[in-house]
């Protein structure tokens, strides 16, 4: 197509459209250099010629995404914050029943109902998204100097917080059933050792950043430690010795 611009008051041409192309990339044309072709209504913009409009049409320039930056995978801090945690909470469920007037150690019918697995766990996701979204930490990440928080340094919020206590009890650990714990411990640790992460905070962009560890708060650690699981042990003593000692009726 034979196009005529008008440059400084005069016109010029015929040019090939293609030579105009090129004359608007080293931006000796403007978009509202006045230009015609034959058929048109008169002298145009140059935006508004069909053949020239592409060349006014920025691409629009998205950056990409803020890269994520996962702190080190403190593998064994977050273990040992874990198992403080679910000892803890073990504690709590195994007080409310016995003071609820129930055996502790419920029987194996009932340890696999769906009633049980939910009344086990749906406190235990509440609880921790309620610490989390208040605190940053659990009794254990705080005893392990870790924190939960967004790839921009802030607090979960409370629908955040849910999401990812939710599939730390049921991916990590497997919905307290012993078998899947030790092989969503197995999982997590994997990805923890090849990607920097879990997956539960990989997808999602959450960091658990950890500062040093005080000596004191490694001591308290074990002392409260021990103390929750002897205290765990005394309250379902009458179980487990009637349980102990029918091992020991069988063994003779």
């Amino acid at each position: 197509m034979l196009l005529w611009i008008i440059e400084d008051g005069e016109k010029k041409g015929p040019f090939e459209d293609y030579k105009i192309r090129e004359m608007i990339r080293e931006g000796e044309i403007e978009e509202d250099t006045r230009v015609w072709h034959e058929g048109a209504e008169g002298w145009l913009p140059a935006k508004e010629i069909s053949v020239l409009e592409g060349e006014f049409v920025k691409d629009e320039i998205t950056p990409p995404p803020i890269p994520i930056e996962m702190p080190p995978f403190l593998a064994w801090r977050r273990f040992g914050a874990r198992v403080f945690d679910y000892f803890l909470y073990l504690l709590i469920l195994v007080t409310v029943l016995r003071l609820a007037g129930f055996e502790p150690i419920p029987d194996q019918s009932s340890q696999g109902s769906a009633w049980f697995i939910i009344g086990a766990l749906v406190p235990a996701i509440l609880m921790e998204a309620a610490l989390i979204t208040s605190f940053g930490f659990t009794p254990g990440k705080w005893l392990m100097s870790l924190r939960v928080e967004s790839h921009l340094g802030k607090k979960l919020s409370t629908s955040l917080a849910l999401i990812r206590s939710m599939r730390v009890w049921v991916l990590g650990m497997g919905m307290m059933h012993p078998i899947l714990i030790v092989l969503g411990h197995g999982v997590t640790l994997w990805f923890g050792l090849k990607r920097g992460a879990p997956l539960w905070d990989l997808h999602s962009g959450f960091r658990v950043p950890g500062s040093e560890v005080q000596s004191g708060r490694v001591l308290l650690y074990w002392v409260l430690l021990a103390a929750i699981i002897g205290a765990i042990m005394g309250l379902m003593w009458p179980e487990l010795g009637s349980f102990l000692e029918e091992m020991h009726r069988q063994g003779k």
